[in-house]
């Protein structure tokens, strides 16, 4: 009778000690899954502000930072005129003191300002090219270009601009220059344009290096 006592006992232990370890490893699954997923979204997150800046950085001039803020604050103002665009990005680099480019130059916007400058297709756009989802990204662009805000037209030109630029779509990139000088009052001719998007070409790659992305999608 003891006997059986005592193999019943070791039996509920054993029990014990077993339910006590799958107990152990869903926690350790579940916060392992947690972190990730937290890690994702900060990545997505800060690719969104890294790409989404330097679309609004072609719009509104400045640093990221900067470029977005300046947006969302004209955007914010739905009744301002258009020519407010042009003056903001026109007086960005005269403006902007020494003391605020020092502290906001390694800082990036949140998505929210970038929606608030560029529009969320743009948003969801430019992040699209830096994973080399040029589909993605130029659907994105066309849905700029149809809203009524002329800075979210300007933003999915730029994209659509970017995107046949990495393709080598000539044709269409060639048309992208003759919307972007009529959106743009900054810029004034072809090469300006190209000037232009060979700098923010370059700034993407280093953008997705920095994301851990292939720098090329060919």
């Amino acid at each position: 009778m003891a006997r059986k006592l005592l193999s019943t006992q070791s039996r509920i232990k054993r029990v014990a000690i077993k339910a006590t370890s799958f107990s152990l490893l869903a926690i350790s699954i579940s916060f392992t899954s947690g972190c990730a997923n937290t890690a994702e979204g900060a990545g997505t997150g800060a690719l969104a502000g890294a790409a989404g800046g330097l679309v609004s950085g072609l719009i509104w001039g400045g640093d990221p930072l900067e470029s977005a803020a300046r947006g969302a604050a004209v955007g914010a103002a739905s009744g301002a005129a258009v020519g407010a665009v042009q003056d903001a990005k026109q007086s960005s680099a005269e403006q902007a003191p020494q003391e605020s480019t020092d502290t906001s130059a390694n800082q990036l916007p949140s998505k929210e300002q970038l929606i608030a400058a560029i529009g969320e297709p743009a948003v969801d756009g430019i992040v699209a090219l830096a994973k080399c989802d040029y589909s993605s990204a130029l659907s994105n662009a066309q849905l700029s270009k149809a809203a009524s805000e002329p800075h979210y037209q300007e933003a999915g030109v730029w994209l659509e601009a970017l995107s046949y630029a990495e393709t080598g779509d000539v044709d269409k990139l060639n048309a992208s220059y003759t919307e972007i000088i009529k959106l743009d009052k900054q810029v004034s001719n072809v090469l300006e344009a190209q000037t232009e998007l060979s700098e923010s070409l370059s700034k993407l790659k280093q953008i997705r290096l920095e994301h851990d992305l292939p720098e090329s999608c060919s």
